[in-house]
């Protein structure tokens, strides 16, 4: 997620399509004097994992907060086994992880990781709280459209927020809390004939939202279930 935006703003791509910048990102944009074009065109959520046989099926906010500040240790302090929780977590420049301190964390201090519960990739980290030492004690985060629609967390549990599941109405409704925008962005001085330009109108129109729906997106536009 972080490259992809300096590789827009060095000029090796027309058009992104890419979830929230971290703000290093803000920060080198404003350094470079470079204005873009951003957009909402499809929202998301983070959403928290578990193997499929831990009996925990909800989370409170403020338990999944304590669970990545280090304060809640085992599962059986949130309902579930006497076992010890093992919290996976992505690499800083990921767009996840960048989700995660801004909608969940915010002013919290995150706990420091060991450097195995840290993933560079989302489908490592899938796999790792899938089986991890064969047990059901790990808890990872990836965002809604990759674990749902993409089937990698077949084996997996989506946990709830509050009660809430995670799915396009409750996304769309804003009840599920953790909700966080996917963009389309261009520079700002490209000309309407561009075909980045144009690309980029498009995304953002009627007919293209349709596309982004039956893509198994949830649009910012309600066009319907896979329109």
């Amino acid at each position: 997620t972080t490259q992809s935006y300096r590789d827009l703003m060095w000029g090796n791509a027309d058009l992104l399509i890419a979830a929230e910048p971290a703000e290093v990102i803000w920060q080198e944009k404003k350094e470079q004097g470079f204005d873009w074009n951003m957009e909402p065109f499809a929202v998301d959520a983070l959403v928290f994992v578990v193997n499929a046989d831990n009996p925990v099926d909800s989370l409170t906010v403020e338990q999944v907060q304590k669970i990545y500040t280090g304060e809640i240790t085992n599962w059986s302090e949130v309902g579930g086994d006497n076992l010890e929780i093992v919290p996976f977590q992505r690499n800083a420049e990921a767009g996840s992880q960048t989700a995660m301190l801004k909608l969940v964390m915010k002013d919290l201090p995150m706990m420091d990781a060991p450097a195995d519960y840290v993933r560079g990739e989302m489908g490592d980290l899938i796999e790792a709280v899938a089986a991890y030492d064969g047990t059901h004690a790990a808890i990872g985060y990836t965002v809604y459209y990759y674990a749902n629609d993409m089937k990698m967390a077949d084996g997996l549990k989506i946990l709830a927020i509050d009660g809430v599941e995670p799915c396009a109405d409750t996304i769309r409704s804003g009840a599920y809390p953790f909700l966080n925008n996917y963009y389309v962005l261009t520079a700002a001085d490209l000309p309407e004939d561009a075909p980045a330009k144009i690309l980029y109108n498009w995304i953002l129109s009627e007919e293209g939202q349709k596309l982004v729906a039956h893509e198994g997106y949830v649009s910012v536009l309600d066009v319907g279930d896979n329109a």
